[in-house]
């Protein structure tokens, strides 16, 4: 048995500039280019334009508007029943300022102090329910496809046919 050498990997040196650096100046454009990368490097498409950074939005930020069209079909909870007579009543002209006082006392309050609101938002809870069962119920109901007019004119692979017995019974007389 003989020893048999591997054979070596190649390993190539790392690509220096003639000064030992890794960059090299383009002469061309004159930008520092790493020597790896130097034959890549296109300058003249970069020549005529300076590179433009995105400075973000400029102006006003706008409001995003009100979610009301989410929440239009929905009832209110006691709490939000609360918050609206409490913003009403509010002397407070600063609205985050109003909406922490509001819900400082809303947590304050006893379960008796909250009864009308969870009394008033159980109406409207109940009303709501009985709205959607009244719409659930006038909805027409129809069946998936058996009394359908296209039953038996499409083949289980995705073929159309079309009712061709008009023309069978004028092309056999």
């Amino acid at each position: 048995m003989a020893f048999v050498p591997r054979p070596r990997k190649r390993v190539f040196a790392i690509l220096r500039a003639p000064d030992g650096s890794a960059f090299q100046k383009c002469e061309i454009c004159g930008v520092s280019v790493a020597v790896a990368l130097a034959d890549m490097h296109h300058c003249d498409t970069k020549m005529g334009s300076k590179s433009k950074r995105f400075k973000g939005m400029q102006g006003m930020r706008s409001v995003p508007k009100s979610n009301d069209q989410r929440f239009k079909n929905q009832p209110a909870s006691p709490f939000r029943l609360f918050m609206e007579s409490f913003m009403k009543s509010c002397k407070i002209k600063n609205f985050l300022e109003a909406d922490r006082a509001g819900v400082e006392r809303w947590q304050k309050m006893s379960h008796e102090d909250k009864q009308p609101y969870v009394c008033h938002a159980r109406v409207l809870d109940y009303n709501h329910q009985e709205a959607l069962n009244k719409e659930a119920n006038e909805i027409i109901k129809v069946d998936d496809e058996a009394d359908s007019a296209m039953v038996g004119k499409f083949d289980k692979y995705g073929w159309f046919y079309l009712d061709s017995s008009d023309d069978t019974e004028s092309s056999s007389s």
